[in-house]
């Protein structure tokens, strides 16, 4: 005789209860939008692109300011004196400026969303089944 999916044999004994427990993960999630908009900050990719197009750019300079220095030198009928120190000055005064700029902290924080879940625990009791 089957009662309750439960073989005759079981009546009487013993039967553990079933316990399932699921987790689910925790999420977080963070915006730093305003963040970047208060200090004035461009995002990584077009930050990334302004820096390559502005190494381009300085490179070709550079490579102009070596060859008005390589005119210079090579002009020995213009008859300018000291020609290598004034290069040299030049030089250092090109490389030896130098700007700072002091950033104070943004007036607004990063977003930050973090949510976590309980577990989810459902338990079967089973017991002792009667005969």
């Amino acid at each position: 005789m089957r009662a309750m999916g439960i073989d005759s044999s079981a009546w009487g004994k013993y039967i553990p209860a079933e316990l399932t427990v699921r987790l689910r993960p925790a999420e977080l999630t963070t915006d730093w939008t305003s963040v970047y908009n208060d200090l004035d900050l461009k995002r990584p990719q077009s930050l990334m692109k302004d820096l390559e197009q502005e190494a381009r750019s300085k490179g070709l300079e550079n490579i102009a300011i070596k060859a008005q220095e390589g005119d210079r030198m090579a002009n020995l009928a213009a008859g300018e004196k000291n020609v290598f120190g004034a290069i040299a000055h030049s030089r250092y005064m090109r490389s030896g400026q130098k700007e700072v700029t002091v950033e104070a902290l943004p007036s607004q924080g990063v977003y930050i969303d973090f949510r976590i879940y309980p577990p989810e625990i459902h338990v079967d009791p089973k017991g002792v089944l009667p005969r």
